[in-house]
């Protein structure tokens, strides 16, 4: 009797031995994301944020603020929800202000993605015209 199992890619049922396409093309993907997250320009940054400074610094900025996100206070809103410290100069442009508390900005998810790739003018005008 053949050997069958529910392939959990695509949820249908195969031989073991056999390899699913949907799985060969998850395996791709997932070793693309590792590659680009193991690189060694991510290494330094990744060890950056797991570092005991950073970690102490987002926490103090996460506290002056009150935990909530600056750009939702700005048009009258009290947003605690899931609030993260965005760098407003990218620490891949200027690496000296990595933990410059003015370079820092608690935003929620939502803002984090919407500001995520501008700069600082373009953030600033954003929220400029929010109000």
């Amino acid at each position: 009797m053949a050997n069958l199992i529910k392939c959990q890619y695509c949820l249908k049922i195969h031989d073991r031995e056999y390899n699913c396409i949907y799985k060969l093309k998850y395996k791709s993907k997932i070793s693309r994301r590792r590659k680009k997250y193991m690189s060694e320009d991510n290494k330094l940054y990744n060890k950056f944020y797991s570092s005991r400074k950073w970690i102490k610094c987002r926490d103090k900025v996460l506290r002056d603020n009150n935990y909530m996100c600056e750009i939702c206070m700005q048009i009258g809103i009290i947003n605690y929800t899931d609030i993260q410290v965005h760098h407003i100069e990218k620490i891949r442009d200027n690496w000296n202000r990595r933990l410059d508390k003015d370079n820092l900005i608690c935003v929620c998810r939502n803002h984090h993605n919407i500001i995520e790739g501008m700069n600082e003018e373009e953030i600033i005008e954003y929220v400029n015209n929010l109000k």
